[in-house]
């Protein structure tokens, strides 16, 4: 029995332990890594592996690659294939389809390691996929799962072999191009609940040329996944904080009829209004505008707005795919191929109703004009009168315009805000391949040629245009005695947003015009490579593989022109028009040194290179060395070193500088609990820094989150990376049918591309207390301390490190007669696990790095903008088959959490979460069989966070299992 004893593995436990509850357990369906699917197979005489281009006689390869089958694919009851690959130990949680707010245009993406889904590299059949936004992710709903053989993820670098963007790794999806049949499935999915529907079609013809020369194949599929909101489940329902050290309602600060924070010195000169506390309030903070504009004393968290019951906790999909595979061959060892692939998504984002800090453009941050306010026909008379015995806090100039600083409004009269977004993607691939006779031997070559488009349209309902806002609110009585605009140009209606109810619906339709954009990204790619053997060794043949690429990506925004005429102020988006190139060159050589010889079975080694020259960041070389010793046929030691790049997307290079929002802390204001444990030296720095000080003792935060300002960078160059792996893959003869892997690996990125959040520059800020450090210098306070916005970009500033180990275990057993079904029967017993010893980033040069393995909180989990990356994942399971008859168990593990050291929250840790599937297949005729099953087979609910931690929803939607027990039937006919 092997033992591993690494340092910082989950809970601290010993790897022994683990290592053996993996060996007597059994794991995750047919999931099996590439190197064990030799045993007792005979390979066929020539493939290709998955991170390398060389012609081998075998599935070995230095990097550990895993595979998952078909079956797996269409036995996991999911419509979408980023939750069935998320279950995979090595992936970390991406954007999911649980992902509302801060999902975006609703990509789907694959995040090895953690390191970010731009650091995986998506392909099928071994070559890039339709882009379906600026950073180019593959949207992983626009691939034709029918179609799918087999998945093949290589968890090492492979920048050498494929290019930038698999520092990380690679997912490689490859589909079926010589189906013969006719087949066609059905499936239909449903919650314990009643709700989360899915429905999916799916229907393949294939066919052989009658000289038995080629095949085409055709795959037509339709999907549909219902919507479900927070309000569905218990624990998302109403939004969570920590207050006295507690879990309790606090919801957001805009809220219906206007908030508007005030100082401890405005709130006691305040006339006209009895501020004293209530006995339901906690703590009051400023005022509150209530019907027909009455004002009243704003209690936190009493007074605060719950958004949850209108966001969405699962994404609703409408998705067609057709894809269409083909090839003949056209002469002796020339065969022509072709692929085509088409899918239109729609999906959509929906959030409570509009959120927003009233502004007029032009005048100063987040501060809101009210011209005329002693005699403005919009506002009651009650409101007039209020603001002109209180001037001097609302009119410190006297100039007869009114200033509200940092309001907080919620346009609870206009309904949701919607986001709808439909892509049309398309790809056709072209090309020739065949054999040619070289130096002796038979090589193999490919030329190849791409052309994909992705086109996205977003319609945007139910968001407030500011300046039609400021337009609105800058009212005068016509000549007959109507209150009317004094601008009344887009026909704008005169409107208040002081009191509850005060937005009329004609004053809505004319704040909230439909905003449509749309986005394009094309690719081009253009490639041609030879592999076969260069001359034979006595230990076997030297292989190469040459070849040489072109890459063309191109996007261009087009935003609405309500966003051209600046009419959402700072988050009004901006055109973008970006491109670039690369010319690469590589090369992969395979040397073996001893074969078949006492304590040398087999020694091996192998390299490969890439030369790539972009537009962009210009030159760069990247390079893999890799090797393999057997001692004894059974015992296969494999490792890998690769020094890989990633140039910058497009996204990173040229997005405009817009607003948005980020949970977070300011590091001024007092903690939620623990009592104050600001230094003197903090205090002092927070008022050098723009807090008054006669407000620092007691200063709170008055918002839920905070403003943002992220954009591009031109600049950029590369990032670099450091891969190696280590590992043993084990057959042992004495135990038959039983396979044993284990791998280390390390990741190191440098000169790292982050656009560095809201949260860390405050925090790298108010450690270093530097007020001229970059990061100090992007921090913005109101006049009242309050922050108003945090400007971050883009920029080589950081670094990443993984390391951990993989570990999987697969073992068949054949089972008596008396257990069989007719045929012979078998119980297959698999494990795979990952343990992740550190996933540190070190996001500024100034700061210390930070390891968010299995950790939440300060950094390690950002609300809406990042996802949590548990220090160890375990799968377990059994599948039984005979005759008809295929049923599996699966058990899914994810880790313990704890609270980071330095955050503060009532959570401080989280306990391992299982889940449990079953699912089984039966084969009614030789034509016809149907399956099913259940996931989250216990109905394991989502440990609570809290929404200062993870979002909205009070916890990690993009980790846990957020829709709870879930059937699937389905029936599939193929003849």
């Amino acid at each position: 029995m092997m033992t591993i004893r690494p340092a910082g593995l989950y809970g601290r436990r010993n790897a022994f332990l683990l290592l053996s509850t993996i060996l007597a357990g059994a794991a995750f369906g047919s999931v099996a890594h590439a190197q064990e699917a030799q045993e007792h197979i005979q390979p066929p005489t020539d493939i290709i592996v998955t991170g390398s281009r060389l012609v081998r006689t075998d599935l070995t390869a230095p990097s550990p690659i895993s595979v998952m089958g078909s079956e797996d694919v269409k036995l996991s009851g999911n419509v979408t294939l980023e939750k069935t690959l998320n279950q995979m130990p090595q992936l970390a949680s991406g954007n999911t389809s649980t992902v509302n707010n801060g999902g975006g245009s609703g990509v789907l993406t694959a995040n090895l390691r953690g390191l970010g889904n731009t650091r995986t590299l998506v392909l099928v059949n071994g070559r890039r996929f339709i882009p379906a936004d600026s950073s180019g992710n593959v949207d992983l709903a626009s691939i034709p799962d029918a179609l799918i053989k087999r998945v093949e993820i290589i968890t090492g670098g492979a920048s050498a072999v494929y290019g930038s963007d698999a520092i990380a790794g690679a997912v490689n999806f490859i589909l079926d191009d010589k189906f013969e049949g006719v087949e066609a499935s059905a499936q239909y999915g449903i919650s314990d609940r009643g709700d989360a529907e899915s429905k999916k079609l799916d229907l393949t013809f294939g066919t052989s040329t009658a000289d038995g020369r080629g095949n085409i194949t055709l795959s037509g599929s339709w999907t549909r996944q219902s919507s479900i909101t927070q309000n569905d489940r218990g624990f998302s329902r109403t939004p969570l904080g920590e207050v006295n050290g507690q879990l309790v309602y606090s919801g957001s600060g805009s809220i219906p009829g206007t908030r508007v924070p005030l100082s401890a010195a405005q709130r006691a000169a305040l006339t006209g209004v009895n501020l004293t506390p209530g006995g339901s309030c906690t703590s009051v903070t400023g005022i509150r505008f209530g019907e027909n504009g009455t004002v009243l004393p704003y209690c936190q968290p009493e007074d605060t707005y719950n958004y949850a019951p209108y966001n969405l906790l699962q994404r609703p999909l409408d998705r067609f795919n057709v894809a269409a595979n083909a090839h003949y061959e056209v002469a002796d060892k020339i065969t022509a191929y072709a692929e085509a692939y088409f899918v239109n998504a729609k999906n959509d984002m929906i959030l409570a109703p509009d959120s927003f800090t009233p502004l007029t453009p032009g005048a100063a941050s987040s501060t809101l004009l009210i011209p005329n306010y002693a005699s403005n026909p919009v506002l009651p008379e009650s409101l007039r009168q209020f603001f002109t015995n209180n001037a001097a806090i609302f009119d410190t100039n006297g100039d007869g315009t009114a200033e509200i600083v940092g309001g907080g409004r919620r346009a609870d009269e206009l309904g949701t805000r919607n986001y709808r977004y439909e892509r049309q993607s398309y790809q056709i691939t072209t090309g020739l391949r065949g054999d040619v006779s070289l130096l002796g031997s038979d090589w193999k070559w490919d030329a190849f040629y791409q052309y994909m488009r992705n086109r996205t349209d977003t319609r945007n309902e139910g968001l407030i245009s500011q300046t039609r806002l400021s337009m609105g609110l800058d009212a005068v009585i016509d000549s007959s005695g109507n209150v009317v605009c004094r601008n009344q140009s887009l026909g704008c209606v005169p409107v208040s947003i002081l009191g509850l109810n005060s937005i009329s619906q004609e004053a809505g339709a004319f704040l909230t015009p439909v905003r449509e954009s749309h986005d394009i990204f094309t690719r081009q790619v253009a490639g041609a490579s030879i592999a076969g053997t260069l001359f034979e060794l006595p230990a076997g043949p030297v292989s190469v593989a040459l070849g040489a690429e072109y890459r063309k990506d191109k996007y261009t925004f087009s935003p609405s022109p309500l966003d051209l005429a600046n009419e959402y102020g700072a988050v009004s988006q901006k055109a973008l028009a970006g491109a670039y190139d690369v010319k690469e060159l590589f090369g992969e050589l395979r040397i073996p040194i001893l074969a078949d010889m006492p304590f040398f079975d087999t020694l091996a080694i192998e390299g490969a290179a890439r030369y790539s020259d972009y537009s962009s960041v210009g030159k760069v070389f990247t390079w893999k060395l890799g090797g393999e010793y057997a001692p004894v046929s059974w015992i296969r030691i494999r490792g890998a070193y690769n020094s890989a790049i990633r140039a910058p997307n497009i996204a990173e290079l040229y997005t405009a500088v817009t607003r948005g929002y980020s949970s977070g802390t300011d590091p001024c204001a007092i903690p939620t609990s623990g009592g104050d444990n600001r230094s003197d030296a903090l205090k002092n720095f927070c008022v050098a820094t723009g807090v008054p000080a006669g407000e620092i003792a007691n200063f709170t935060q008055a918002t839920l989150g905070l403003n943002q300002d992220s954009g591009g960078n031109p600049n950029l160059h590369e990032e670099k990376s450091k891969t190696y792996t280590i590992g043993a893959v084990i057959s042992p003869p004495f135990i038959p049918r039983l396979n044993i892997t284990v791998d280390y690996f390390n990741v190191k990125v440098d000169d790292a591309i982050m656009t560095v959040n809201a949260q860390q520059t405050m925090n790298d800020c108010y450690t270093m207390m530097d007020a001229g450090s970059a990061t100090c210098r992007a921090i913005t306070r109101l006049g009242n301390g309050q922050l108003d916005y945090v400007s971050v970009s883009s920029n080589n500033i950081g670094s990443l490190k993984v390391n951990g180990i993989d570990a999987q275990v697969d073992y068949r057993v054949p089972l008596p007669g008396a257990l069989s079904l007719g045929d012979d029967a078998s119980l297959s017993l698999q494990a795979i696990a990952s343990w992740l010893f550190e996933r540190t980033t070190q996001v500024l040069a100034t700061s210390a790095p930070q390891d968010c393995a299995g950790y939440y909180g300060a950094g390690c989990s950002v609300g809406t903008g990042g996802f949590i990356t548990p220090d160890f994942k375990l799968n377990l399971g059994a599948t039984y088959a005979s005759g008809p008859l295929s049923f599996r168990l699966q058990g899914r593990m994810i880790g313990d959490l704890k609270l980071y050291p330095t955050a503060t929250n009532v959570v401080k840790s989280v306990d391992p979460v299982w889940y449990l599937d079953t699912s089984f297949s039966i084969d009614a005729t030789e034509t016809f069989s149907f399956f099913g099953g259940v996931n989250n087979l216990l109905d394991r609910q989502p440990p609570i966070l809290g929404t200062t931690l993870v979002g909205d929803a009070n916890t990690d939607v993009s980790l846990y299992d957020t829709l709870g027990r879930r059937y699937f039937v389905g029936a599939r006919m193929k003849f």
